[in-house]
Order: structure tokens, then sequence, then C-alpha cells
């Protein structure tokens, strides 16, 4: 089975090619609630910056990851 190499918060994962972000979730045993995902995409511009895209949840399971993506997985707190 042939794998891709994400990361995610810094941290590097495997996944089967053709993974979702869902498939990701799955794998890192986390829960979806309470949670966004910005993968981060390079720009056409001279400096290289990535911007990261907030994907809506209702694409996680048709949202094909790519080798060597950088994926933020933002968490809501509570405070006060």
């Amino acid at each position: 089975m042939e794998t891709i190499m994400v990361y995610v918060n810094g941290k590097t994962i495997s996944l089967p090619r053709q993974s979702t972000i869902t498939d990701l979730i799955r794998q890192m045993n986390t829960s979806p609630r309470g949670i966004a995902i910005a993968v981060l995409n390079k720009t056409s511009t001279s400096n290289h910056e990535s911007i990261p895209e907030i994907i809506p949840q209702q694409q996680w399971t048709t949202y094909l990851l790519l080798n060597q993506q950088n994926i933020l997985i933002i968490k809501a707190t509570q405070g006060g």
C-alpha cells in the first residue's frame, strides 16, 4: 500500500494514499467536535509564504490530502 506523509501541527503522520481529512482525524483518535482544519497551500508569490485555508467540515470526507502537506488542527477552548 502506498503511503503519504503529512505534517499535522508540526508532527509527521503517515497515511494511506487517497486519505481524506476524516481519515486523518480517525487515525489520530481525535474527536471532530470543536475543531477546525486548515491546510497550508503555497502561494505563487515570490516570497513563497503559505496561506492557510480553512476546510469546511462538510468537505472533510472528500478533501484528499497531499503528500508532504502541512495541516493545522485548531481546537476550540473555553476560557474566561
